[in-house]
């Protein structure tokens, strides 16, 4: 076996070695990110250092040793070093053994651990237990580890890990920002930390970079039983990290010389929820969460013995929900279906074809002869009514299957050489129902996975490098309702021949009947069919160098991201029927039926498009940096930092990015798109060759006009310097704390890489006249014309000069250490965000009267959205927090913020006065209090009361426990508006009037807000009223369980809990209705929260 390790030795060394040399041009040396370091002093009997003595750490599940020599002043630093429980000693010649047993590092922290040497043999020892480190006292990074125990026992719905960073100060997790499962990466971006966006928030997982770059969030959500703890991080003062410098740094869990594991089962059903606040039925559901987990030494009976070197874990997780939707739709009658409108209360319809005056139906029947041979071919797919209230009721069952897997080896290659391996693997699939029951299931798949590898070599007792890779590609596919057959030809309607997909052919379309039939969704459900492919390739290289009093860290990351991505809005049609048709034109009132237009085959409107074939883009990332952790004196240390990124803005796919130059409008050639020739890839689109007919002469190429490929000039100025400290003043159990730090954010290419310009877009919509004979019939409504521009094309150019998003940090605070487990802290925390992604409209036209596109500056053009960098932010803030830690069966964690965050826009987002621009940001939580505890009731065994009864009674009374989680919080704000277009600029949503504050000392349901404090603007005017002046109902949200433990053997126990979300079954209430100038203007209708849910489970672990 020794002869087995040593060739594998041989042979993995120099190959990660070699290739880590080939890639990065730098020694087998990214930043240890999740690791920890010990640091102390070795000290004699006289309190004098202890020059060269030998210190060992050595990790207690593993055996793994490390050994360094303290320096000349007696100081030493071991890094880097996992997450774990650790034993720290010290020898010297002449002096007893020094043993600290039970030092705990958790993710991403510096621990010290001083020792004193008593004279006498060394092969005595010296063991004293060691307490949980509660000062932060080597570094000025602000943060919170939720810890093991947190994640094991707190009472956590959906069961993500990350969820439970609104426990931490400064984080908040808003409500009604996503489902609780969270299928797709940016469902997981409802988290704010310290005024940073969710999208903004890295993830990082065993120091690898897991974040989706192109919404944020990410696909790797670890199952919560294979992360052995994560840390909030606020602030890192140091070079280490990149992006806003909000993280969630996770560490998974790892195999050692002990076998481990375990397995689980969670429970819910609807029977054990209570129902909406305002429904009236509950929603049917069954979910399953199961799992298991082991870890240990990789043992091969007779041929390999991994125990003190080779580690392996492995955990799954599966969830199976059927959740129960409850669709109540408003259909036609079986007479209705037949042209017959002659039952009471339905409005009179006339004749289209008659006149311009038009003639009712005789006894408000259509006849037979004039029914719609098209709209008869779709009547199939409606239902009849099937209630007495004469609608159509549907309870289908979402269906959702979701797998996933962590798997991790470790492996000590020689003493100075240990590798380390990953794979996660996230897999999700669910069947969305339509609400009639015809159309059937549209199918959701999504995949996620990350392949990491790492080397940590030990060149000497000073010098450690650390070279790390991992693979993280992903995948989103999304079909449409009925995918495959050609309806439009089935049912005898032309026009669509040209834009179905070459693959899959055609869907449903689209119908909608104004209120008077609810809506049939097809393919304009989520842009489908759809599809997304993203991956990124990350090699980092890190070496760590310790000389004297200072730790020297550099390192280089190089990044490749690829997104790329298809879909089909419009491409089978969507029609819209008003009753224009069949009203009367000159008494409208009372008369018209979109149904009845639908019948007769009259649409009011219909639209179609091209399909998307592929577009999105890629950029290829590279970012180096250096740090310098300064020991100044016992009392004061330093941290020092600068890193450069270089980000250079992505490209867009076969070119499929451009930009608008309003200096060049009309004269010459306004839109610049991208090609490294002056001829465009017009193949990149089905859309492009048509469009090109008609709108090539305003388009340019990047190449023609002098600009690069990626359209926008690269941003070289991401210069990103830190510095902090952390200081002792006034004795070992108090630290000040402060920092300074520049971040930069990650390109939104969800805005910038689309294929919103001008050849690679286009699409159409006609519409019928009102008051006038019908021109357009159903079967031929775009007149046997193939899709061409029939209007102003809306584009959405790139800035060719633009900067990267800008965060600086800053804080200053305190530690005060209060007994030896318990921890207060406050902190005053500053963060201004510049050059903020933000959609600037230059192509509206000032309010007035008249035509709209007339009056557009560009008048060629529709909507011209820049997506452009010209937001700020800023955010202050008082943080405070209290944690104990877990003693005599309690623990607890509160924490408070005070906090203010105001947005900017430099341009006005409707029109008006830029003024109103300033506001309260979306993600402002000015008040937050979260406070989790738990309690080991205080009988049975190993307890202060009843510990010695017998088996049957320790049964009953004994291993019970309580946990709870109470988060406390003001609601979001929101913004009045004005449903309609007042100001005749093409848009609706613009300010009213504000004649005062607005706000209701009492509001109730019904007047959620003071609508008199609003009015109407006069017509072709903009109102005053800001954005984001009214708050939404204050959070309170309390999450309580319960669990009884029993001993099955020494090492087995079994576990029972339930577990009660939302137990106090407390509404928090979403925002009203806006529209001022709507009939339930200031009316709440739905709720931000989920009513209370009870959840059952089993746990078994040995």
């Amino acid at each position: 076996m020794p002869r087995l390790r040593g060739v594998f030795a041989q042979i993995a060394v120099p190959i990660l070695c070699g290739a880590s040399l080939l890639f990065l041009g730098a020694p087998c040396a990214v930043a240890q990110v999740h690791a920890g370091r010990i640091v102390g002093t070795v000290y004699d009997p006289n309190n004098a250092v202890v020059a060269n003595a030998k210190v060992v750490v050595t990790n207690a599940a593993t055996d793994v040793s490390q050994t360094v020599a303290a320096d000349a002043t007696g100081s030493y630093v071991v890094t880097p070093l996992d997450p774990g429980t650790y034993n720290v000693s010290a020898s010297a010649q002449g002096f007893q053994t020094s043993l600290k047993t039970g030092v705990t590092i958790e993710v991403g922290e510096a621990v010290r651990v001083d020792l004193s040497l008593k004279l006498g043999p060394t092969s005595q020892v010296v063991e004293v237990r060691a307490s949980a480190p509660l000062l932060n006292t080597e570094s000025a990074t602000l943060g919170q580890v939720i810890t093991n125990r947190q994640l094991e026992e707190l009472p956590l719905n959906g069961r993500g890990y990350y969820l439970l960073a609104q426990l931490t100060p400064g984080a908040a997790q808003l409500p009604g920002t996503g489902n609780v499962l969270r299928i797709r990466p940016e469902y997981i971006n409802g988290t704010t930390i310290s005024g940073i966006r969710g999208r903004m928030i890295t993830y990082l997982l065993d120091g690898f970079d897991i974040t989706e770059q192109h919404q944020g969030g990410t696909y790797i959500q670890t199952s919560i039983d294979a992360v052995q703890e994560f840390k909030v991080q606020q602030n890192g003062y140091t070079a280490e990290y990149s992006r806003s410098g909000a993280i969630l740094n996770a560490t998974a869990k790892a195999g050692g010389n002990t076998l481990h594991g375990g397995l689980l089962e969670f429970f819910r059903n609807d029977a054990l929820d209570a129902k909406d606040y305002f429904a009236t039925t509950r929603e049917p559901l069954k979910q399953n969460q199961f799992g298991a987990d082991i870890g240990g030494p990789v043992t091969i009976p007779g041929i390999y013995n991994g125990h003190d070197r080779t580690f392996f874990f492995f955990d799954y997780e599966g969830v199976r929900q059927r959740q129960g939707l409850v669709f109540n739709d408003i259909v036609p009658t079986p007479a209705e279906k037949m042209g017959d409108f002659s039952a009471p209360g339905l409005h009179t319809i006339y004749d289209p074809t008659t006149s311009t005056t038009r003639t009712a139906f005789a006894g408000n029947k259509i006849p037979t002869g004039q029914l719609s041979q098209a709209a008869l071919f779709f009547l199939k797919y409606l239902p009849d009514p099937n209630n007495a209230s004469g609608t159509f009721e549907y309870a289908p069952a979402r269906k959702l299957t979701l797998d996933q897997f962590t798997a991790r080896i470790d492996e000590t290659l020689t003493q100075s050489n240990r590798l380390y391996g990953r794979w996660s693997f996230f897999n999700n699939n669910q069947s969305d129902p339509n609400a009639y029951p015809a159309l059937g299931y549209a199918l959701l798949h999504t995949r996620g996975q990350d392949v990491a590898v790492s080397l940590t070599s030990t060149f000497s007792s000073n010098k450690v490098n650390v070279a790390r890779f991992n693979y993280l590609p992903s995948i989103i596919r999304l079909d449409a309702f009925k995918q495959g057959p050609d309806f439009n030809a089935l049912a005898g309607i032309t026009g669509f021949e040209q834009t179905l997909l070459p693959t899959t052919g055609g869907s449903f379309p689209d119908f909608n009947w104004s209120g008077d039939v609810s809506s049939m969704q097809g393919s304009q459900f989520d842009q489908r069919p759809k599809t997304q492919d993203r991956k990124a390739y990350s090699a980092t290289d890190n070496m760590t160098w310790i000389k004297g009093r200072n730790i020297f860290k550099y390192g280089v990351l190089y990044r490749y991201y690829q997104w790329l991505g298809t879909d089909s809005a419009g491409y089978v049609g969507s029609w819209t029927f008003s009753g224009i048709n069949t009203n009367n034109p000159a008494r409208p009132a009372g008369t018209g039926s979109p149904f009845a237009d639908f019948l007769l085959g009259y649409p009011a409107s219909g639209f179609r498009a091209y399909p998307g074939a592929t577009f999105g883009g890629q950029a290829n990332y590279w970012q180096f940096f250096f740090q310098d952790d300064i020991k100044v004196a016992n009392t004061l240390t330093l941290n020092v930092g600068l890193r450069y990124e270089h980000s250079p803005w992505a490209s867009g796919y076969r070119g499929q990015l451009g930009t608008f130059d309003p200096s060049l409008y009309p004269s010459s050639k306004p839109v610049i798109d991208a090609s490294n020739t002056d001829q465009l890839d017009l193949g990149a689109q089905y859309a492009a060759p048509t469009a090109f007919q008609s709108f090539g002469y305003l388009i340019q190429t990047s190449h023609q006009a002098g600009l690069p490929y990626n359209i926008t000039h690269n941003d070289n100025r991401q210069w990103a310097p830190r510095i902090g400290f952390a200081w002792q003043p006034f004795g070992p159990k108090t630290v000040v704390r402060g920092g300074y730090g520049i971040y930069y954010e990650p390109e939104n290419t969800d805005g910038r890489v689309n294929k919103n310009m001008i050849p690679y877009s286009l699409q159409e919509t006609e519409f019928n006249s009102a008051n006038s004979v019908p021109q357009r019939a159903f079967d031929d409504f775009f007149l046997g014309q193939p899709l061409g521009p029939t209007s102003p094309p809306s584009i959405t150019p790139t800035p060719v000069n633009m900067r990267m998003g800008q965060d600086q940090h800053w804080s200053f605070g305190i530690q005060q250490q209060l007994s030896e487990n318990m921890l207060v802290e406050a902190n005053y925390v500053g963060n201004k965000s510049t050059f903020l992604n933000s959609s600037i409209r230059i192509n509206d036209p000032p309010a007035g009267p008249g035509s709209v596109q007339t009056r557009r500056p560009y008048n060629i053009f529709g909507t011209v959205n820049y997506d452009g960098q010209d937001g700020t932010s800023i955010y202050h803030a008082l943080q405070a927090s209290v944690r104990r830690h877990y003693s005599s069966g309690f623990w607890f964690s509160g924490s408070y913020t005070f906090s203010s965050c105001l947005q900017r826009n430099q341009q006005a987002v409707l029109g008006g006065d830029t003024f109103y621009e300033k506001y309260i940001a979306d993600i402002d939580v000015p008040q937050n209090f979260a406070f989790s505890a738990g309690y080991e009731l205080p009988f049975g065994k190993g307890k202060p009361f009843m510990a010695n009864v017998g088996k049957l009674a320790e049964g009953l009374i004994g291993g019970w426990q309580i946990q709870g989680v109470l988060d406390l919080h003001t609601g979001r704000p929101y913004t009045p508006t004005v449903g309609r277009d007042v100001a005749n600029i093409g848009l609706g949503g613009q300010r009213p009037i504000r004649n005062g504050s607005g706000k209701l000392s009492h509001p109730t349901l019904s007047k959620w807000f003071d609508t008199s404090a609003f009015t109407v603007p006069p017509n072709f005017t903009y109102g005053n009223s800001g954005t984001n002046i009214l708050f939404r109902d204050f959070n309170k949200d309390f999450d309580f369980s319960l669990f009884k433990n029993f001993q099955v053997t020494e090492r087995t126990r079994l576990q029972f809990r339930a577990e009660f979300f939302n137990l106090t079954n407390t509404p928090v209430f979403d925002a009203p209705v806006t529209n001022i100038d709507g009939a339930s203007a200031g009316r709440v209708t739905s709720t931000a929260n989920t009513p209370r849910q009870i959840q059952f489970a089993l746990k078994l672990n040995f």
